[in-house]
C-alpha cells in the first residue's frame, strides 16, 4: 500500500497520541468503505458543528453526497477546506478539491 508524507505524518501523531485533528483517524473503517469517495481536513470558522467548534481542524472520509454537503458549508464561509483528495482503493490521491456535480434535472 503507498502513502503519503500526509499519511505518514498523521499515522506519527495519532501513534504518539499529539493528533491536534478531529473526526475520522487517518487509518479507519470508513477510509475502506466502498461507497467513501472524498477525504476532507478543514478547519471550523464559526459556531459549532455536529464534529467539532470554531477553530478545531477536522477530518471526514465522505460519500459524494456528504462531500457536496461540505462544500456548500465552505460556500456559506462555515468551513474552509485545508486539504482535500480523492479515495481510490486503498490509496489517497491529493489534489486540489473536486468540482461540484452539476445538479441533475434541472
Amino acid at each position: 500500500m503507498e502513502m503519503s508524507v500526509f499519511e505518514l505524518l498523521a499515522i506519527a501523531r495519532e501513534t504518539a497520541g499529539a493528533d491536534y485533528v478531529k473526526g475520522d483517524r487517518i487509518i479507519c473503517e470508513k477510509r475502506y468503505s466502498a461507497d467513501t469517495e472524498h477525504m476532507l481536513e478543514f478547519r471550523i470558522l464559526g459556531g459549532r458543528e455536529p464534529y467539532g467548534k470554531q477553530g478545531d481542524h477536522c477530518r471526514m472520509f465522505l460519500t459524494g453526497e456528504a462531500y457536496c454537503m461540505m462544500q456548500e458549508k465552505e460556500q456559506q464561509k462555515k468551513i474552509r477546506i485545508i486539504r482535500y483528495a480523492r479515495v481510490r482503493g486503498n490509496t489517497l490521491v491529493y489534489g486540489p478539491p473536486a468540482e461540484r456535480p452539476a445538479s441533475r434535472g434541472k
